[in-house]
């Protein structure tokens, strides 16, 4: 004789048996505690606060910026909105300057993915190739009486394929750097 509620639409769980109502519950209580598990260990990057930059840096008054290479745009838009901001007087010669700030841009070649796709249609493959590339621009800062480096970061531009819109993210990309350190520099220890 089988209980009421346990016909056909009983469950068979390992050596248990339970009825479908019990199996539904328990089978969405599982599902939220999975789901919310992850949230609850998980941190994102806006969880983490900045760290301060080295006191040098953040007390810093004089400033010499210097092109490292790869974009004269980049450079030049760092310039602009590192004047823009005026938390440091841009100097003319590195012994002039409390700190040496450089940016450069590099792209960084990781080699080339291979992939193939089939018309299952007409049985023809074709063959696609792409370059990987990593455009990035480097900032660092060296404290200018020791030539030693303090602080580095690297924003990595976003690909675009035509030429106004790279120059756009390479922009964009000098003054996301500004903001980073201008973010940093506000970190009180």
């Amino acid at each position: 004789m089988t209980p009421p509620g346990w016909g056909p639409a009983a469950y068979a769980v390992g050596p248990l048996l339970m009825s479908k109502e019990k199996f539904m519950r328990n089978l969405i209580a599982i599902a939220l505690l999975v789901s919310t598990c992850p949230t609850l260990i998980a941190k994102s990057k806006k969880d983490i606060p900045p760290a301060p930059l080295p006191a040098i840096v953040a007390n810093a008054r004089k400033a010499f910026l210097t092109n490292g290479g790869g974009s004269d745009l980049a450079y030049d838009a760092f310039y602009a909105k590192m004047k823009e901001w005026g938390k440091y007087q841009i100097v003319g010669s590195p012994e002039e300057a409390d700190l040496i700030i450089e940016l450069a841009y590099r792209v960084e070649h990781d080699g080339t993915r291979v992939w193939s796709s089939t018309n299952t249609y007409n049985g023809t493959t074709q063959v696609h190739s792409a370059q990987i590339v990593d455009p990035q621009l480097l900032l660092t800062i060296y404290d200018a009486k020791s030539k030693n480096s303090l602080w580095s970061t690297i924003d990595h531009r976003r690909l675009a394929r035509r030429e106004k819109n790279r120059e756009k993210e390479i922009i964009n990309s000098a003054e996301r750097l500004v903001e980073e350190l201008r973010e940093r520099s506000d970190v009180t220890r």
